[in-house]
């Protein structure tokens, strides 16, 4: 994969670096956070960022499929609060907080990559207490189950939900295919889907599920790039009402 050799030697560096100098302080680092940071790292949030604010005109809520420790989430809804702080947008945070542990044969290498890994579980507890910290109670809410059924349910409870930007970042093929068929009728024009790993070897089946989302509602979408970043690696923008 492109990018993986120094993307590899950059992790042993990194870990090097730690060795060099220990623990530090957690509030002192991430005040000076510019200055820890990896360059893959920001270019990404930049990607988002800029993608973020070409749908700030678009009515509709803020969604991230797969938020894992929550890092997005929190990065979207403070943008929600920095740029719309007197709007009505939320941002709506949905994760097992299991890991990945339920694949589909489309899903390939994810699952010897992925399956029972600790690294892919995020802690609800902690994610909590970071949203409280922020006094974000009211600014995201959190959906915590198999994105199959906790989709479906507040769609169902809320008839008249509408989204902007979604985020997909479930990796798998069955809980891509949910969020696309599902939240398409809820897109507004203009909004995006932005994919975290289509055309990813290891994760074949978000891949999968984005073509065969594309061979029926295509026409209704303009696929984008996401510059400068390894992730996001595509944009759908709804170009046209349902």
């Amino acid at each position: 994969m492109k990018f993986s050799s120094r993307d590899k030697n950059y992790k042993s560096k990194r870990a090097e670096f730690a060795e060099r100098y220990g623990k530090r302080e957690l509030w002192s680092v991430i005040d000076q956070w510019p200055l820890y940071c990896g360059i893959g790292n920001l270019s990404r949030f930049l990607a988002i960022y800029e993608i973020f604010c070409s749908t700030k005109a678009v009515p509709g809520h803020v969604a991230e499929f797969g938020s894992w420790r929550g890092a997005n989430v929190l990065f979207l809804a403070k943008l929600l609060r920095i740029f719309d702080p007197h709007g009505s947008k939320m941002t709506h945070c949905f994760d097992s907080f299991e890991g990945l542990i339920e694949f589909s044969q489309q899903d390939g290498n994810a699952k010897v990559m992925g399956a029972g890994a600790p690294y892919t579980q995020g802690s609800l507890q902690e994610l909590q207490d970071i949203i409280a910290l922020y006094d974000m109670q009211d600014e995201i809410e959190i959906h915590k189950g198999f994105i199959e059924k906790t989709l479906p349910a507040l769609l169902e409870e809320k008839k008249a939900l509408s989204f902007s930007f979604v985020y997909c970042d479930a990796d798998l093929y069955s809980p891509t295919k949910t969020v696309l068929e599902l939240v398409h009728p809820r897109l507004s024009e203009g909004g995006v889907f932005v994919f975290d790993e289509w055309n990813f070897e290891d994760c074949p089946g978000e891949t999968s599920a984005c073509r065969e989302f594309l061979e029926s509602h295509g026409h209704m979408y303009r696929q984008e790039h996401a510059s400068n970043t390894h992730q996001p690696t595509l944009v759908l923008r709804k170009i046209a009402s349902c």
